[in-house]
């Protein structure tokens, strides 16, 4: 039951924490520029950007220093290492709620989720800091948007997997069900739009908040009702 409790909490920390960042987006808004694939979010479109669309949309670095576009990623990276640690957290507390399920296959299920979370929080890690040389460089390199793309790439497919494989927790025989779902259609998402379109990508981040806020209400309220069965 502490769990429980304790994985509820901190996706409710994590949703005050998102809600938070969407309302100083809006009122501190990105530059206006189009960018790469239609997708709507700077940080986002810069880890499936080409060469030429990196160079593109970020502006230029002179000795004035960023570029509007440069100055708006820099600021939500600083945050981002705060929830890249809350969302492994939830994984690796999801992952443990998995793993001591009565199942023969869930330690083993715990175990791949844990350690897709793992992998994903260090490509994420890695990803920002090849995201801060992009924004550091006068000039932008083929490989330096390689090894960030590379790194996105590792990190939203051990994010769906990891998505994926948690899906098990809701597996049940009632309502729970439609959660599971959720974050089934999730993880779907996240690889199909690896694969072929980013814009899914965006949609899968959209639906993992859906997915946050609903456990957060959920393991917070009716505890009891996620141990059931298990």
């Amino acid at each position: 039951m502490t769990l429980v409790r304790a994985i509820g909490a901190l996706a409710a920390v994590m949703v005050v924490l998102a809600v938070v960042s969407i309302v100083m987006q809006r009122t501190s808004p990105p530059p206006v520029t189009q960018l790469p694939h239609g997708l709507t979010r700077p940080a986002l479109a810069i880890e499936f950007a080409e060469l030429s669309e990196v160079d593109g949309f970020l502006g230029k670095r002179d000795s004035s220093g960023d570029s509007p576009m440069r100055s708006f990623i820099r600021k939500g990276l600083y945050g981002d290492y705060f929830f890249i640690a809350m969302y492994w957290l939830l994984f690796a507390g999801m992952s443990a709620l998995l793993a001591v399920r009565s199942h023969r296959w869930a330690v083993w299920a715990g175990v791949v989720a844990a350690a897709c979370a793992t992998g994903a929080a260090i490509f994420d890690v890695v990803e920002n800091l090849s995201i801060a040389a992009l924004l550091d460089a006068s000039e932008i390199q083929a490989f330096m948007v390689r090894n960030e793309a590379s790194a996105g790439f590792g990190k939203w497919l051990l994010v769906s997997i990891a998505v994926l494989v948690l899906s098990l927790v809701f597996l049940r025989r009632n309502w729970f069900a439609l959660l599971g779902g959720l974050y089934v259609l999730i993880g779907i998402l996240g690889i199909y739009g690896l694969l072929r379109n980013p814009r899914l990508v965006e949609l899968s981040f959209a639906l993992n908040f859906v997915g946050v806020l609903l456990v957060a209400v959920i393991f917070s309220v009716w505890p009891h009702k996620v141990l059931e069965h298990h």
